[in-house]
């Protein structure tokens, strides 16, 4: 299944959806990765804001417009956003909504990119191709959106000799600069990166994961991959297959929940498109606040 070219179009549709929301400032506040200091080109001022630091609060222009006002700083709004998004043939499978998890993935890149991009910053891309990881550089802009889309569009479903925590490695080792990294991927993509991975992520620089569900093995109509058909009845709904599943499910979101507060990693899933941009303002917000782990959010 090929990209309906119209994504960035559906994006835009959906983002101006939501211009009364936290949209318009999803990277304002307190980001670790952010360089900060006083002599540094003032730009603009904006309202203040929960985590904003009182220093920068510009009393007079305050006073003359009625409401708490900050300077703003060239440099406080050029974040480096780092994007590491999984891939393999478990990207073919579907979310609990029944919706494809390729989809899904992509247009969460493709969002939250956008939103990156209209709060001013740069952003790149990486992701396992082959017996390497594939790394873009730092750039803004929607073309720089609609050519990284196509590219992982490309190897998505494709499996790599490249783990995805070996990805995640690649890219400290080769970008040394500070960032804001979120991982897209899913929960056994969340698995397979250790906690000692995501420390040495989370030391210099802000890390999030937004994890794409996959749908239940058991039950109605579930489908094979592997095998290309649909599984048998007395299988899909056994229930003692079913009890097991969930349990296994609930060990390893503790598991993850578990990792990721001890590294300062905050989690969100998603099981659909409509909740990327909602699900993004959640995350971003809890980032800021410091409530890291991982929180299965219904929007």
């Amino acid at each position: 299944m090929n990209i309906d070219y119209e994504y960035l179009s559906k994006i835009r549709r959906a983002v101006a959806l939501y211009t009364n929301k936290k949209t318009s400032n999803i990277l304002d506040g307190d980001f670790h990765s952010i360089h900060k200091g006083r002599s540094m080109e003032f730009e603009d001022l904006k309202e203040y804001a929960l985590g904003d630091e009182v220093h920068d609060i510009d009393w007079k222009s305050s006073s003359r417009m009625g409401k708490t006002l900050v300077r703003r700083y060239m440099t406080d709004r050029r974040h480096n956003v780092m994007f590491v998004c999984d891939c393999g043939r478990k990207m073919t499978g579907d979310t609990p909504r029944g919706e494809s998890k390729k989809e899904v993935a992509l247009f969460t890149f493709g969002t939250v990119a956008y939103l990156a991009d209209k709060n001013g910053a740069d952003f790149s891309m990486a992701f396992p191709k082959g017996d390497t990881s594939e790394i873009s550089m730092f750039k803004a802009g929607t073309e720089h959106i609609e050519r990284l889309m196509y590219e992982y569009e490309k190897y998505i479903e494709q499996d790599s000799t490249i783990s995805f925590e070996q990805c995640i490695k690649n890219v400290l080792n080769c970008v040394h600069k500070r960032m804001i990294i979120i991982l897209i991927t899913d929960m056994e993509g969340l698995q397979s990166v250790s906690e000692n991975t995501l420390k040495a992520v989370s030391c210099n620089n802000d890390i999030m994961a937004m994890c794409v569900e996959d749908a239940m093995l058991t039950g109605d109509n579930v489908y094979d991959n592997d095998l290309g058909r649909y599984e048998r009845w007395f299988l899909s709904h056994n229930k003692k297959l079913r009890k097991m599943e969930l349990d296994y499910r609930e060990a390893a979101a503790s598991s993850i929940a578990s990792n990721s507060k001890q590294s300062r990693t905050s989690v969100i899933s998603l099981s659909g498109k409509d909740e990327i941009i909602d699900k993004t303002i959640v995350l971003f917000e809890r980032h800021r606040h410091g409530n890291y782990g991982y929180i299965k959010t219904t929007i």
